[in-house]
């Protein structure tokens, strides 16, 4: 049986990235079963040249298709429009500022093979070649580090509830309508897909993006990113299984991940040190934006995240 592929690829002001991505993911390798693909990019108030070059890759795959929104609704309307009209037995989602390292499509559809699994996160990754120093330059490498060793240990417990919006995949009856104002799209669809199936973690399904490179935009978007981890909670009743909720709900495996960060790089203990300090303080502001009913639907851009 032929299995189908629909990529949906959010995108706002993308377009320094959005052409040599739509022209990865059309030759990007996919598992045999998987001989169908479509590529749907939902340009959101797009005020540069974004869909000028969307349309220039049209021309040259009739496989992808785009969908122009005159005004920026966030990312959650964007996906929901990308549901709306995808036809894909597999659907994996995409932001438009990222690159895909070697053969990630096909390693984040292989876990499909097991019919119990609903959805399948990737593994984001720092890009090598934009890293910044110091302080900044570890916060970005640790978030990632930190993130993977927990899916992995929850992976092997099989009772992952998160996956990374930064590249993710789920099987087509999980799509649901994510309410407009939700700031963490990837967890709410990871709670739909944990009721109806397992999460599995792909570490070899790489992507690549920019995380902040100063403290000031590091800060605004974990922050953004708490508030979003909590607000699933009110929206579904369950928390991701992300570190921030974990070392509430499982603190000893928060506490193992934070050890093996410290036996893996000892002389940066006083950086994590400073990091943790730091989540204190994000955890203040995203009760205060809690408290003050602070909207996250429409993300503000973290400039220091983007490819120039």
């Amino acid at each position: 049986m032929v299995l189908k592929l629909s990529v949906i690829v959010c995108a706002y002001n993308e377009e320094k990235s959005i052409g040599p991505l739509l022209q990865d993911l059309v030759k990007q390798r996919t598992p045999p079963e998987v001989d169908d693909r479509e590529i749907i990019v939902v340009a959101s108030g797009c005020t540069d040249g974004t869909v000028k070059v969307i349309r220039e890759q049209m021309k040259n795959c009739e496989k992808i298709m785009l969908i122009e929104e005159q005004e920026r609704y966030g990312k959650a309307e964007a996906l929901n429009k990308g549901f709306e009209v995808s036809s894909g037995d597999y659907i994996a989602l995409v932001p438009a500022d990222i690159l895909l390292a070697e053969d990630a499509v096909f390693h984040l559809l292989t876990p499909f093979g097991n019919g119990r699994v609903t959805a399948v996160s990737g593994r984001p990754m720092q890009n090598p070649s934009n890293v910044s120093k110091g302080f900044s330059g570890y916060l970005a490498n640790m978030t990632f580090r930190l993130w993977a060793r927990l899916m992995a240990k929850l992976n092997e417990q099989g009772v992952m509830a998160h996956c990374s919006g930064e590249f993710m995949a789920i099987r087509s009856d999980v799509k649901t309508e994510i309410p407009r104002d939700c700031a963490a799209d990837d967890s709410y669809i990871a709670i739909a897909a944990k009721r109806k199936g397992l999460i599995k973690f792909s570490s070899k399904a790489v992507c690549y993006n920019l995380r902040p490179s100063n403290l000031t935009d590091y800060v605004n978007q974990r922050r953004r990113w708490l508030f979003g981890h909590l607000q699933t909670k009110d929206m579904t009743g369950e928390y991701p299984t992300v570190l921030d909720t974990i070392v509430f709900s499982k603190p000893g495996i928060a506490l193992q991940v934070l050890a093996e960060e410290v036996a893996e790089k000892p002389k940066d203990t006083g950086y994590l040190a400073g990091a943790i300090m730091v989540e204190a303080v994000i955890y203040l502001l995203s009760l205060f934006d809690r408290l003050f009913s602070r909207r996250y639907g429409v993300w503000p851009v973290i400039k220091s995240t983007k490819f120039t």
